[in-house]
């Protein structure tokens, strides 16, 4: 099957897969320019030196935390070659669990930044197609039974909106250990205090607690529901990315 055609189908299916393009190769490999592909299922999809070659390449790769295209060095057989690694990635996942009023600009936000989002709220005159058209999925249902059937491990972000602080943590009791790279949740200083000494109480890891970015969003002086999602979506965007928030005219102010 052609390597291209392979790409297509696994990006329709939602799956990832590594890209390896041979960018140099010794002379005596100067025939070996091409792609390679490594699924999930760990299959390669073409061959750019030989199979010995390749399960080099997948060694390389299983022990690098992939962020963003990179070239790879390797030598084999004596021969020095360069390769450019890549990423076919599902599309970024969000779960917002509570569809208040904050909730409609923040999945408008995510889904315009390339967010797949699936919102979650008890209230049928809440969760619906209606009030959020951009998300991928709403789920009227109570959290819990949300929670037990949603693939957690799947999402990015999780950001907990609720109305209350025991839907709060109802929520975060079931979302805390999940790898999501960003997870936050809205709220006072008085009741992120609350929640966070709730959990610590219920014996969740003081570690696993201070993951929690609560209260949520970057301090820009937000005070409407477009201006706070805008603030938890710029952390969201920051925490991706390590960027440590400093506005640009200082980092490149001319002196």
């Amino acid at each position: 099957m052609d390597i291209f055609v392979r790409m297509k189908e696994l990006a329709e299916a939602g799956k990832t897969a590594d890209i390896i393009t041979m960018v140099s190769a010794p002379d005596q490999a100067a025939g070996c320019v091409g792609q390679m592909l490594l699924g999930e299922d760990g299959n390669w999809q073409g061959e750019l030196v030989d199979a010995a070659f390749a399960q080099l390449v997948g060694q390389q790769i299983q022990n690098i935390d992939w962020k963003k295209p990179m070239i790879l060095e390797l030598t084999y057989k004596g021969g020095q070659y360069r390769l450019f690694w890549d990423k076919l990635s599902r599309r970024r996942s969000a779960l917002v669990l509570g569809a208040g009023h904050i909730s409609q600009p923040l999945c408008m936000l995510l889904s315009q930044i390339g967010y797949a989002v699936t919102v979650v709220d008890d209230r049928p005159d809440f969760a619906n197609t209606m009030r959020f058209p951009q998300a991928e999925q709403v789920v009227c249902k109570n959290f819990g039974q949300a929670l037990a059937e949603l693939r957690l491990a799947g999402y990015g972000a999780i950001i907990v909106v609720t109305r209350g602080h025991r839907s709060d943590m109802e929520c975060l009791q079931a979302v805390i250990d999940q790898p999501a790279n960003y997870i936050g949740m809205i709220g006072s200083q008085g009741r992120v205090r609350l929640v966070m000494n709730s959990l610590r109480e219920t014996g969740v890891n003081p570690d696993t607690v201070a993951r929690l970015r609560a209260p949520i969003g970057l301090d820009i002086g937000a005070e409407t529901p477009v201006e706070i999602a805008l603030s938890i979506v710029a952390e969201i965007v920051a925490v991706n990315t390590g960027s440590g928030c400093r506005p640009l005219s200082d980092k490149w102010r001319c002196k």
